[in-house]
């Protein structure tokens, strides 16, 4: 009974939420009934390359892959023209922040998100209770990306995300000891989180006792290897998945022990007011030299232990790479912030405008080239890659950022192949989703993209898009504009 009205009220929320965007509530194009996408060029990591096929979408799911369905066999269903066009599964933005800004929610992510192509979207940190209503809907009816969350990071008694300033929000719990861990891990794992996320300033007692209750849940953990320890000792107490390639360059270093007593030290002194204030001092103190010292023998090796371990890691080069790539600093992406919410997009402009002038300096290229060479050995390697991007920290618009990582990932060296593997099949592995989703293979999901253009030979075509389909309901590119547009119009 509980269940009902709560879903009845979700469906309520979500239409009014429709309307005040401006939105159709339930265009008959999005019917979710039979549809044969015929004679198109099929695309995915798992599958490769399957010219001429027809696609049987029944539902939610994909039925069948197939060189002929003919008409008379599926009479009833809806026949869409794929002559020419490619298809691919739908993406992920397998790292943003919901919970982040709080003009920047779910009403901002959700339909930029579709209007790109991205139908998951993986929130790695954030309170459940301003995420509440994001997973409502996603979890309903609507035409929203599945979202999987951790809930909020946890960390160290003195946490990074502890709501200092705008741009230390929030984000995050802080857990003293082993048994404040477990007790954190336990909650939010009754509260039905997906995975869990531990962060910087943890010590190496509570990230062991985070990692093996989590295990014990069944969750995975992903997140930043705590400055309290090596990477290698994160990986052995059980982390499955680092973000930002933060703090591998000190473990690549010639002499990585050496910098970890030196982190040690400084955290025992503990002469900051607060985490993200003490992080930040010790990135500023042992990064620049960690990158100059960089010892390929020492780095092949941990890139061993990341492969044996089942590691993978999320780059998210479109963040890393703000000092020394400077996109924020181009018309064509300054032209993207107005997609976003008016104020949003005034202040974004008006910030980036005051940074373009900002030179990198020697020690922001030397780390840009160092991102570029460790994600090509990682890619060498055979590590898992995911492709996230922060949004919406450093003016990363929700949706076109994951297009603009993407295309990072094959500046770095990936093929294109590759590069959409690590947004379809590789975060579907991270959450075990692999046999419902990330490839086009019957009972798969039909989550789909279909493109105007051969992402093969160029990763920006993945951008071509001329339609998507969320849970097997079609949306062309009139409906995926009215969505793109929809949160310039939330002021």
């Amino acid at each position: 009974m509980m269940l009902n009205l709560f879903r009845s009220f979700t469906v309520f929320f979500v239409f009014a939420l429709a309307a005040c965007a401006n939105l159709p509530d339930n265009p008959a194009n999005e019917s979710s009934g039979q549809i044969v996408i015929t004679n198109v060029t099929a695309i995915d990591a798992v599958n490769g390359v399957r010219a001429n096929v027809d696609i049987l979408i029944d539902g939610e799911q994909i039925s069948a892959v197939d060189q002929d369905l003919s008409a008379s066999t599926h009479s009833g269903a809806k026949r869409i023209d794929g002559t020419g066009k490619y298809l691919i599964p739908g993406l992920w933005d397998a790292h943003v922040h919901l919970a982040y800004h709080p003009d920047i929610g779910h009403e901002v992510f959700f339909p930029l998100s579709l209007a790109h192509g991205i139908t998951y979207l993986r929130d790695t940190g954030g309170h459940l209770d301003k995420l509440a209503e994001a997973r409502a809907i996603s979890a309903s009816d609507a035409i929203a990306p599945d979202l999987y969350v951790s809930g909020p990071l946890v960390d160290g008694k003195n946490r990074v995300y502890a709501g200092q300033s705008a741009g230390t929000p929030d984000l995050s719990v802080g857990v003293a000891n082993e048994a404040q861990a477990i007790a954190q891990v336990d909650k939010l794992a009754a509260q039905g989180v997906d995975f869990i996320k531990a962060y910087e300033m943890l010590s190496p007692t509570a990230l062991k006792a985070v990692a093996t209750r989590a295990k014990y849940h069944n969750l995975p953990v992903t997140g930043h290897s705590p400055l309290s320890m090596t990477v290698r000792q994160s990986i052995m107490a059980g982390m499955k998945d680092m973000q930002h390639l933060r703090n591998l360059e000190m473990d690549c270093a010639v002499d990585p022990q050496s910098l970890l007593a030196e982190r040690q030290e400084k955290i025992a002194e503990n002469k900051e007011k607060y985490g993200g204030k003490l992080r930040s001092s010790l990135h500023r103190l042992q990064r620049a030299k960690a990158v100059a010292a960089k010892n390929e023998a020492v780095c092949n090796e941990l890139i061993a232990v990341m492969k044996k371990s089942g590691v993978s890691q999320t780059p998210t080069l479109v963040i890393s790479r703000f000092l020394s790539r400077k996109l924020y600093a181009e018309k064509r992406w300054q032209d993207t912030y107005a997609w976003m919410p008016k104020s949003i997009a005034k202040g974004w402009l008006e910030r980036s405008v005051g940074f373009a002038d900002r030179e990198p300096t020697a020690s922001d290229i030397a780390y840009d080239k160092w991102l570029l060479a460790m994600v090509s050995s990682l890619d060498k390697a055979g590590i898992s890659i995911l492709a996230g991007t922060d949004s919406p920290i450093a003016f990363t618009t929700p949706g076109i950022s994951l297009h603009e990582e993407l295309a990072m990932l094959v500046e770095a060296g990936l093929t294109p192949m590759e590069a959409i593997g690590t947004a379809t099949i590789e975060p579907a592995k991270f959450l075990n989703l692999q046999d419902k989703q990330g490839s086009i293979s019957p009972s798969r999901k039909a989550d789909l993209v279909l493109l105007n253009a051969d992402p093969l030979s160029d990763i920006r075509n993945l951008i071509a898009i001329d339609a998507v389909f969320k849970d097997g309901r079609y949306l062309d590119r009139n409906r995926l504009k009215q969505m793109r547009d929809a949160p310039s119009k939330l002021d």
